[in-house]
């Protein structure tokens, strides 16, 4: 049996460092003597190695630790050292010196050290701190004595430290064992923020609910972060840093400690530069009744997880939304974050692929593992077809990586079960099929031109903002979208979302340049009439979508009969109707062209 270790330290770290020191234990005791220890920072290891130290030394076993350093040989010029260190039960480390390491080659003391060491009786494990930084022509010339050395069942345990599972030679593959760092859960969150807030004399100052969201923002990061990011809080902010009120008015609620939190994440993202991070506070919104209602649902099973989950209910995955470009898909993901305040996060799939085979395959692993590390979030993955565009290609090596890709994300998709709500946007159909089977998204949905009751809407959005709200003033607004129906409909200017905001600014811009903040509705005639809207322009894309929307299960994110509203005149629907009836015969008419060229 195993003595029980001694925790030399207080706090949860020591209780992630246990789990791991007893699997260490384990795969020793089952017969593998190396052991891959792979964290970005020394607080992830360090107690880890102090609990193995620690039992080794009570058996009067010696631990050799290996600290690789690199030092400035010349001027710009650095080489990585090894130093070898003899270790004590207290931690102490005392430096060992042998004649042979000093005679011997710079690329070959590393290898010498083993030989000289590695078949003494009396050491129980040798450390390799930061094995990565150790050349290729230094791992080489080891190599031999090492693998002698892990396939030696009564040798001591080898444990290298580095920060990426690549940087281990692939030699050694068979014959080590690999545990990754891991960060704490909500649980242990939770029971770290209450010894740092007890410790500031601020736990019973904060409210259950605001203790709840702060652990949800602290997702993502280590237990030994935690003291301090309130630290850093409490200076920059004082005694508003937790506070859940604030002075100003139009922002009450202000909780600056999250502020921080968020502003720190970003900084953790920006590391591995292959997601973008943001708080979205607003976002005006003004179609897509369907989306907006089932957001709602999913929103109250988030809020509720762990009591959803008891019930029976599956973790929101995310929804698959396909449609023309400017038809409100990138607001819609902005719009979700700022409903369910959630962090928004951005995978470009551009950003994925890799100069070097597995690269591309590495980068989507690790963007999956920080978006779930960021959980509870929203992911939104952009243009998606962009990335797996070619996964379909057969006997070609771009094919081959891209179906690996491919099939790692769906799997993944399939069987996550953290609260990292997906929103996967597409302006094209050609996804490979897979996308749309059952399991990887809760639903499919697809946005369609905007009818005359949506026009009318988003532009109605795009005025009433606080800056605009003033032209507003003395205008018959309803009049002014007739006639702006009426002229789309005799010139097939249909517009897109994009279109009608695009309208909007042109408009707002043409009145500042002539100093005019009273002729709105004249503006706005010609401005419309100067524009190419999408209709002019890609009247054949607006069919292709059309047909692809027909010959799918998609939902139809405005609902199907969006174009009827309650609460307008009857000379508001006629012009509503009109405008819809005429959109329809041009996309049949595009349908027509289409099949012509086919």
């Amino acid at each position: 049996m195993r003595e029980s270790l001694n925790l030399q330290k207080e706090g949860l770290d020591m209780s992630i460092a246990l789990e791991i020191t007893e699997e260490i234990l384990q795969i020793q005791e089952s017969g593998k003597r190396g052991i891959v220890l792979v964290m970005e920072h020394h607080k992830e290891w360090e107690s880890v190695v102090a609990n193995l130290q620690s039992q080794y030394s009570s058996k009067k076993k010696v631990v050799l630790q290996v600290l690789l350093t690199a030092s400035q040989m010349r001027r710009e010029h650095y080489e990585v050292c090894p130093v070898f260190y003899s270790c004590e039960k207290s931690g102490r480390k005392y430096p060992v010196v042998r004649d042979e390491l000093k005679g011997a080659d710079r690329d070959a003391v590393f290898a010498t050290g083993l030989l000289l060491w590695g078949n003494d009786s009396q050491i129980g494990m040798i450390v390799i701190e930061n094995y990565h930084l150790l050349d290729r022509q230094s791992q080489l010339a080891a190599l031999p004595q090492m693998l002698q050395l892990l396939v030696n069942n009564s040798g001591p345990l080898i444990l290298f430290i580095v920060k990426e599972f690549e940087q281990i030679p692939k030699e050694l593959y068979p014959y080590v064992y690999f545990i990754k760092g891991r960060k704490p859960s909500v649980q242990e969150l939770r029971i770290c923020m209450e010894e740092c807030l007890e410790k500031l004399y601020m736990q019973k100052k904060i409210s259950d609910s605001f203790k709840s969201e702060i652990v949800s923002n602290l997702q993502g990061f280590h237990e030994y972060d935690i003291p301090y990011l309130f630290q850093r809080a409490l200076l920059k902010y004082g005694d508003e840093a937790f506070g859940e009120d604030s002075k100003d008015t139009e922002n009450r609620h202000s909780k600056k400690v999250l502020e921080l939190v968020g502003n720190e994440k970003v900084k953790l993202l920006e590391k591995e530069q292959l997601l973008e991070w943001k708080f979205v506070k607003d976002v005006a919104f003004a179609n897509m009744d369907v989306l907006k209602e089932h957001l709602h649902e999913t929103g109250k099973i988030i809020d509720h997880l762990e009591e959803a989950r008891a019930k029976g209910v599956d973790t929101p995955k995310g929804i698959l939304i396909l449609g023309l470009p400017g038809t409100g898909k990138s607001l819609f993901a902005h719009y979700a974050a700022a409903k369910l305040h959630k962090p928004l996060l951005r995978l470009d799939m551009g950003r994925m692929m890799g100069g070097l085979v597995g690269d591309s395959e590495r980068n989507l692993r690790n963007a999956q593992k920080q978006a779930e590390e960021m959980a509870p979030c929203i992911l939104w993955i952009d243009e998606i077809e962009k990335g797996f565009a070619g996964a379909n290609g057969k006997g070609r090596e771009e094919g081959a990586y891209l179906q690996r890709m491919l099939g790692s994300f769906l799997t993944w998709l399939q069987e996550k079960e953290s609260s990292c709500y997906v929103i996967a946007t597409a302006n094209s159909n050609d996804l490979p099929p897979e996308f749309f089977r059952k399991g990887r998204f809760d639903e499919c949905f697809c946005t369609l031109m905007p009818t005359g009751n949506e026009i009318r809407e988003i532009l109605k959005v795009h005025l009433n903002t606080k800056e605009r709200r003033y032209l507003l003033e003395n205008v018959k607004i309803d009049d002014m979208f007739n006639e702006l129906l009426a002229i789309a409909v005799n010139e097939k200017k249909f517009m897109t979302g994009a279109d009608a905001a695009a309208l909007v600014s042109n408009v707002c811009r043409q009145m500042f340049l002539n100093n005019n903040n009273k002729d709105l509705k004249n503006i706005m005639i010609a401005e419309l009439r100067k524009m190419k809207v999408f209709s002019q322009t890609n009247g054949s894309d607006i069919a292709r979508h059309a047909i692809a929307a027909r010959t799918t299960n998609f939902i139809n994110a405005s609902g199907e009969n969006h174009t009827a509203k309650e609460n307008i005149s009857a000379g508001v629907k006629a012009y509503n109707e009109r405008y819809d009836r005429a959109m329809m015969a041009f996309i049949k008419q595009e349908e027509e062209k289409l099949k012509q060229c086919n």
